[in-house]
């Protein structure tokens, strides 16, 4: 019987065969499960055992209740314990009290609570790594 080359437009390579090599038989697979025993450092035998992993959380103090004033502070960002640095910014409650005064017709008076700290909030940053801490509003 005459030899078929498979591909037509390919030449014929001498000692090349035509279908691919099957693996089962040259190399077996190792039945699933099979777990070879290892030798302890205590001269028994068994499987290697996991050990556990130990997870480390570390708490930080709470934030104590922040004034309008700066405070001493410990920063959760650096870890460091520093007095907090307070930028005193327009809140709703300024935005609010401004937009009063315009519609009662006070129209000198509108810039009033963008000028009086009580109208703001004071917002606490740490002093070292300008990380927001917190804020305080009356």
């Amino acid at each position: 019987m005459e030899k078929r080359n498979m591909y037509p437009e390919m030449p014929e390579l001498p000692g090349v065969p035509d279908a691919p090599p099957t693996y089962s038989q040259s190399y077996p697979s190792a039945p699933v499960g099979d777990v070879q025993p290892v030798m302890m450092s205590s001269g028994a035998v068994g499987p290697i055992p996991m050990q556990p992993q130990a997870v480390v959380y570390q708490t930080l103090p709470p934030i104590p209740p922040l004034g309008p004033r700066p405070c001493l502070v410990t920063c959760p960002s650096c870890h460091q314990e520093q007095m907090s640095t307070v930028r005193m910014e327009a809140a709703t409650k300024t935005h609010l009290l401004a937009a009063v005064l315009c519609l009662v017709g006070c129209f000198c008076c509108v810039c009033v609570p963008y000028c009086v700290d009580s109208c703001k909030n004071a917002n606490h940053y740490c002093s070292k790594c300008d990380a927001y801490l917190g804020v305080y509003n009356k």
